[in-house]
Formats: C-alpha cells, sequence, structure tokens
C-alpha cells in the first residue's frame, strides 16, 4: 500500500512538471501573440496566435484530472489586427479548446464552465458558392457568451451568437442561434428544452469555482 501511495505521489509530480514544461514550450516558443493573461493559469498547453488581442482575467485554461490533459492543447487566435478574444474572471475551460477570432470578436463572460473540446469562432472561413470557398469573400460576425453559462463536452458556437446568462448549453450542441437566458438547450442545432429557475441558481462570489472532470 506504501509502495502504491508512493507511485501515485511520483505519477502526480512528474506530470505537472511535464505539463509545466509542455505549457512553456507551447507559450514561449509556439505562439506569436502576446496575450494580456492577469492571474490566469494554464494548466493545459495553450499556443496564443494572431496579430489581435488576446485577454483573459483570472482565468483557468485546462483541468486536470480531466481527458486530453495529456495527448491535448487549447489554442486560442484572434487572426486580424482588429480582432479580440476576450476571456473574463473566474472561468474555467476544460482541456482541447479552440477559439478564434477571425475578424471582429469572441466574448467569454464571468464564472462560466465550459467542458472539454469546445469550438468557438467568429468566422465562416469560407463562402459557400464555389467561386467563394477560396477569395476571401466570406462572413465574419461576434459571438456573446454571457456570465454564468455552463457549456457542456464537445460543443461547437458559431458565428453571431449570443448566448444569454445562466444558459446551459449540452454535450455535442452546434449553437448557431441566439440562446435566452436561464434556459437549458441542446441537439443540433442546439434548441430550448425548458426555462432553468433562476430561483436555484448561484450568482456573483457565491458561484461554484470546480468543475468536474467531464461537465
Amino acid at each position: 500500500m506504501k509502495r502504491d501511495g508512493f507511485r501515485k505521489t511520483l505519477a502526480r509530480k512528474l506530470l505537472k512538471k511535464y505539463s509545466r514544461l509542455r505549457v512553456a514550450i507551447f507559450k514561449g516558443i509556439f505562439s506569436d501573440n502576446k496575450p494580456t493573461l492577469n492571474n490566469t493559469k494554464i494548466v493545459q498547453p495553450t499556443q496564443f496566435v494572431g496579430d489581435g488581442r488576446i485577454s483573459a482575467d483570472r482565468v483557468r485554461l485546462g483541468y486536470f484530472p480531466s481527458p486530453g490533459l495529456l495527448n491535448g492543447s487549447g489554442y486560442i487566435e484572434a487572426r486580424d489586427k482588429n480582432s479580440v478574444v476576450e476571456i473574463n474572471e473566474s472561468t474555467t475551460i476544460n482541456n482541447s479548446f479552440i477559439i478564434i477570432a477571425d475578424k471582429s470578436s469572441i466574448y467569454i463572460g464571468k464564472r462560466c464552465l465550459i467542458g472539454p473540446d469546445f469550438f468557438v469562432t467568429d468566422s465562416d472561413f469560407h463562402g459557400l458558392s464555389i467561386e467563394d470557398r477560396s477569395n476571401g469573400n466570406y462572413d465574419c460576425a461576434p459571438v456573446k457568451i454571457d456570465d454564468d453559462v455552463f457549456i457542456g463536452h464537445g460543443v461547437k458556437v458559431m458565428k453571431g451568437v449570443h448566448i444569454g446568462q445562466g444558459a446551459v448549453i449540452g454535450s455535442g450542441s452546434v449553437v448557431v442561434n441566439d440562446i435566452e437566458a436561464f434556459t437549458i438547450n441542446a441537439g443540433v442545432p442546439a434548441k430550448k428544452l425548458r426555462d432553468l429557475p433562476t430561483g436555484r441558481y448561484i450568482k456573483g462570489n457565491d458561484a461554484p469555482t470546480k468543475m468536474h472532470n467531464n461537465p
């Protein structure tokens, strides 16, 4: 039993050192953007890319223990010089996330819990017609995720979407339309299932800060 305990302790220490090394390499070598990170904890290696502005205020990027920590990475891009990615305080984003602001902005509010394999973008990247698929003629629109939003595993949020405060998005959903505040939504495309009673919802400084392995 003592030997098993020693092995677990050693494994955890090695994992932390390995993760810290990868985080440093991704941020210092693989990234070409200098983000503004105010007391932000980078648990999973994250690449910061682009000519725009990236900011994270008291945010957790990546999570341990949770799937994808060792074999995945995070990716945040503010592609154009005028594009913006802003993530606000006490928000946690689980492992293997992709956030791309192409020509406008992506705003994520306070106290959001976001599951692994999250994807959000403000862009179509390519037009639908054959002649527009490779000529740079495509649409972009800002994305806004309000405070206290809970997003499950493998959710995709597409351009122009506004997710209201306290909303819940079920795992595997694709969000293409605005989401009402304090509602539960799921599906492809995501649709409202029911209202979420606001009286049960914890707000402000009492909001939970810990997520389970696979929200």
